[in-house]
């Protein structure tokens, strides 16, 4: 009798609490708080004026937690760039990367640490520790295998001719293996920074082609800053139509396929390598000319 009569002053005061909340949303004020049980009675009594109220409120708060996400993206991607050279212009380097791989490698590890917390609450959401264990064994293979394609295929490839290269090429024209070392964790960086954009705008529920067709804008977008570096026009266009086709599949691959990190850094790193094979036949001559 008495388990009886505390669930009926239980269940009056949680609709007491529902007559007030809808009293607030009547006079144009939303309620502060929502526990689960009152949205249970809520939908059980088929309250639709509570419900609509506490739509856009997530709506509201998914659209800003994405426009906050693009904002720490853009600044981490400037402030990171930024280092790189003054880390270069500090240590009298030519080459960033082929000259200190192991401090660069650090480098970008630490900003993708970085990156990877300060999006964490939008990661973790897809992320399992089945799924983590499984990326990070793939990565160490993917990486053995570019490691190897650097190290002994591309040195017996013809040399890029220094008549042929821009006046100032890009950093990979006349690097070494090392080289691919620290870009290995820039394209990891790059990587933790695009799931977040694209994880934050799938909680918005913005639909897959309008999230590709952003993608491939800022993608792009950011490469076409490479100009400001004084790279030739024909290597920037080059990357950023790259980027731009890239930006427009990654969504897909994040947000459709179970591996979607493996796919897309496998993917995005094959470009640097396909791209390298590529420079070498047009601006090499063969070693017995």
């Amino acid at each position: 009798m008495i388990g009886v009569t505390e669930k009926l002053v239980s269940g009056a005061q949680q609709r007491r609490r529902l007559r007030v909340v809808q009293r607030g949303l009547m006079q144009g004020t939303h309620p502060t708080f929502v526990s689960p049980s009152l949205a249970k009675i809520c939908r059980s009594e088929n309250c639709e004026i509570v419900m609509k109220a506490m739509k856009p409120t997530e709506e509201a708060s998914a659209v800003f937690s994405l426009g906050m996400t693009l904002l720490i993206v853009a600044i981490m991607w400037s402030v990171s760039s930024w280092g790189y050279y003054a880390l270069v212009d500090a240590l009298a380097l030519e080459r960033g990367y082929d000259q200190a791989p192991m401090r660069f490698s650090g480098y970008y590890l630490m900003w993708s640490v970085v990156a990877a917390a300060a999006f964490w609450s939008v990661l973790s959401s897809r992320l399992t520790l089945s799924l983590v264990t499984g990326d990070l064994r793939m990565l160490l293979i993917a990486l053995s295998i570019f490691g190897t394609y650097v190290a002994v295929i591309l040195p017996l490839l013809p040399e890029v001719s220094v008549e042929l290269a821009p006046l100032n090429p890009p950093e990979f024209m006349f690097a070494s293996a090392w080289y691919y070392l620290p870009k290995s964790t820039d394209i990891l960086f790059q990587q933790v920074l695009i799931s977040a954009m694209v994880f934050s705008a799938a909680r918005t529920k913005i639909g897959l082609p309008a999230i590709s067709l952003g993608m491939a804008i800022l993608f792009g977008g950011f490469h076409l800053l490479l100009a400001l570096e004084g790279f030739t026009a024909l290597y920037v266009i080059r990357f950023t139509i790259a980027a731009s086709i890239f930006g427009l599949f990654v969504p897909y691959l994040y947000l459709r396929t179970r591996y979607g990190f493996r796919w897309a850094y496998g993917l995005h790193w094959s470009f640097y390598a396909v791209d390298a094979t590529i420079t070498h036949f047009m601006l090499g001559a063969p070693s017995w000319l």
